[in-house]
């Protein structure tokens, strides 16, 4: 049973990313006050005392709690070579939350630092997961991909970005063990990492949830008509749901794509103004913008998309798209 006004969540950072942990948490316990209880638990992948030190005054000050949990012990005992690729801990950190998270935890909130929660995720939290493991929004992904880890290309494919984790089911499942097995199949070289790999081992026990609990970069730019389009996908979110999405989500999601991310220079996201509002009162509301992280490809992609006719630049992201299946 879930305890409806305990909210449980998890983020995995290195020291690079504390920063937007810290942000998009201040952003969770501004918007969901309503909750008696929330406690953070942070995959630690080397965040250094300073930033730490601002995590917990975060906390303090919404009178919520924080713990930190150090990933180099916590997997010391594992094989993460898993194959010919060494693997990231902090890349398949959430891979490993069933073990790591007190048995008292029986689900989890997991959220990617390069979110920001705008809305009440009430709903969210307390979806009904039986019969499923895991609960997210269907992610833009093209359907050789889905092919690639084995999934048929009628199966959902959900963004690891946000996710709702029944981690009774991942520990009474043996998901832990069947990630590792997968990763190793694929040599260590899984498509997309982790998020192929609860993909491609979850299977049709994936519930689909609605795309304004993790509005990712994408839906800016492009229609649920394009989205089917230029990434070869059979059916998506209806342009209604999109709609909906885009102008009021709960959660943002500032993933890479032709709009940039908002603590970069030359950011053109319509809701880049929701991110300046919870570093305003950050602890590093100081901080410079950082260089624009594009690469050179996307950045000018991102040029044509806007000025050339849509069925040039739908023809030249299709084109993008089959040379990336020619270098897999």
């Amino acid at each position: 049973m879930t305890d409806e006004k305990k909210l449980s969540v998890a983020y995995a950072a290195d020291d690079n990313y504390a920063k937007y942990l810290g942000i998009s948490m201040l952003s969770l316990f501004r918007s969901n006050e309503g909750f008696e209880e929330i406690e953070v638990f942070v995959l630690d992948c080397g965040i250094l005392e300073e930033n730490k030190n601002k995590l917990e005054s975060i906390a303090r000050q919404y009178c919520r709690t924080i713990g930190f949990i150090s990933m180099e012990r916590a997997v010391s005992s594992l094989d993460l070579h898993m194959g010919a690729r060494k693997i990231s801990i902090a890349s398949y950190a959430r891979l490993f939350l069933a073990s790591i998270l007190p048995k008292s935890c029986t689900r989890v909130l997991y959220l990617d630092c390069d979110t920001i929660v705008r809305g009440k995720i009430d709903e969210l939290w307390n979806a009904d997961l039986e019969g499923y493991l895991v609960a997210g929004v269907r992610d833009t992904v093209d359907s050789f991909f889905l092919k690639k880890i084995g999934l048929d290309k009628e199966e959902y494919y959900v963004n690891a970005g946000i996710l709702l984790i029944d981690l009774e089911g991942w520990r009474s499942e043996g998901l832990e063990q069947r990630f590792t097995e997968f990763i190793r199949q694929f040599d260590g070289n899984v498509p997309h990492h982790d998020q192929g790999t609860i993909n491609g081992v979850c299977r049709k026990r994936k519930l689909a949830v609605k795309p304004g609990f993790n509005a990712t970069s994408n839906i800016y730019s492009f229609s649920a008509k394009t989205i089917r389009r230029i990434y070869f996908m059979e059916s998506f979110y209806s342009q209604e749901e999109l709609d909906e999405a885009k102008s009021n989500p709960a959660i943002l999601h500032f993933t890479t794509g032709l709009v940039g991310r908002p603590w970069e220079e030359n950011c053109t996201h319509p809701m880049k103004e929701e991110y300046f509002k919870a570093a305003a009162i950050s602890p590093w509301k100081e901080d410079p913008l950082l260089p624009d992280g594009r690469k050179p490809s996307v950045k000018a992609f991102s040029w044509f998309y806007r000025h050339m006719p849509l069925v040039l630049s739908e023809a030249a992201y299709r084109s993008v798209c089959w040379l990336s299946h020619i270098r897999e």
